[in-house]
């Protein structure tokens, strides 16, 4: 994450009356660099390496605030555990059945409006395409 980024996301932290800690820019940084979609126990894996004492209740309370204000998105259709992303744009994903890695990718021809039926009350906050198989790793041969 550069320091213009960096600085971004404290003012991002600011506006939606987010307190700026160490720990949550280390948490936020370790989803900003990476392109796959880390459990939280990955997450805390990776920032208790700079930061000792966090502790893993600290850094799931983190990501469901994150999620709540749109910082981050939660990837969780088939995962026994939730996955988190940094990457908030409109986008699909492939998961693969076997190994479970979550990948991104984008498709115009996917983003076509969907039509509710008559009387249907429902308001659509986010559309995503979620397609399942397997990757090359794992195709079954």
């Amino acid at each position: 994450m550069s320091e213009n980024s960096d600085k971004d996301f404290i003012a991002i932290l600011r506006q939606h009356g987010l307190q700026v800690t160490y720990q949550r820019l280390a948490i936020y940084q370790a989803l900003y660099h990476t392109k796959v979609h880390p459990s939280a126990e990955e997450i805390y894996q990776q920032v208790r390496k700079r930061f000792p004492m966090i502790s893993l209740g600290t850094v799931y309370k983190t990501l469901e605030r994150f999620h709540e204000v749109g910082l981050i998105q939660k990837v969780s259709p088939v995962t026994e555990v939730a996955r988190y992303e940094a990457n908030v744009s409109h986008h699909h994903h492939l998961i693969c059945l076997e190994c479970q890695t979550i990948q991104d990718f984008e498709d115009p021809g996917l983003d076509v409006k969907v039509s509710l039926p008559e009387g249907n009350d429902f308001e659509v906050m986010r559309r995503q395409v979620i397609l399942q198989g397997y990757c090359a790793h794992c195709k079954p041969k």
